[in-house]
């Protein structure tokens, strides 16, 4: 490979730039999320366009170079064949990839999350439920945010009552609440149930509506357009 800095990588998102280029957005357990032009892109080589090789959801290791936020790409070498996804697998892995878009700061390390997210794919491409395994790495990207709370205690350290409903204020934990409903507000049994790994608590609307509030004030109100297309998959299959 060319000289420059090198990384394990996934692409996370690709977009054309001006006539043969594209600017490419990866994923990379040391320097976090690398925006990089990648020139020539679409111009054919031995072994295929760099852009027929940069696939989403293959494990990848590239090179780059550059002091800006944006850096030029040198080269990339496939380490894996891409992971096959396809129905929900497919579309729940491009909404992780939005997720992480808003989240992955440049320069950061993320060795854990990073991990998690070559599992996540394995786990989507083996057929396990896409729901129960965007919900826990939605919990993942949680610790990596140093946001994720206890699930068996309260913020005055008294043990969650399962008959109880509960809402969680951040940097301090969750506080009784009067009754169910509202933004946030979750019942103990459930917070039970997640602490124990309830498949079926993690694949339920409690479980999307909880880490939907708890990512939000990393995330935005915007909405996700990955979510929408799945969505209208769902509804065009119904």
């Amino acid at each position: 490979m060319a000289q420059g800095i090198q990384q394990p990588a996934f692409v996370l998102r690709k977009r054309s730039y001006q006539e043969s280029s594209e600017l490419v957005d990866f994923f990379s357990p040391e320097k976090g999320r690398i925006s990089c032009v990648v020139k020539g892109a679409k111009r054919k080589r031995i072994g295929g366009t760099l852009a027929q090789r940069l696939q989403l959801f293959r494990p990848l290791l590239v090179r780059y170079h550059g002091r800006g936020s944006l850096k030029l790409l040198s080269d990339v070498e496939d380490l894996q064949v891409p992971h096959a996804l396809s129905n929900e697998a497919y579309y729940a892995a491009h909404y992780i990839n939005e997720l992480l878009l808003r989240i992955l700061q440049e320069e950061e390390s993320y060795p854990e999350l990073f991990a998690q997210y070559a599992k996540l794919l394995a786990a989507l491409s083996a057929g396990s439920s896409p729901r129960v395994t965007i919900r826990r790495f939605e919990w993942r990207v949680l610790q990596a945010l140093g946001a994720d709370p206890d699930l068996s205690s309260d913020a005055q350290g008294k043990a969650i009552d399962r008959n109880k409903c509960y809402h969680f204020v951040a940097d301090e934990g969750w506080y009784e609440a009067p009754q169910p409903g509202g933004s946030g507000v979750v019942q103990g049994v459930w917070l039970e149930a997640f602490a124990g790994h309830d498949p079926e608590a993690w694949a339920s609307r409690i479980a999307r509506e909880l880490l939907e509030h708890l990512l939000r004030p990393y995330v935005g109100k915007a909405p996700f357009k990955s979510r929408l297309l799945w969505q209208q998959q769902v509804q065009q299959q119904q």
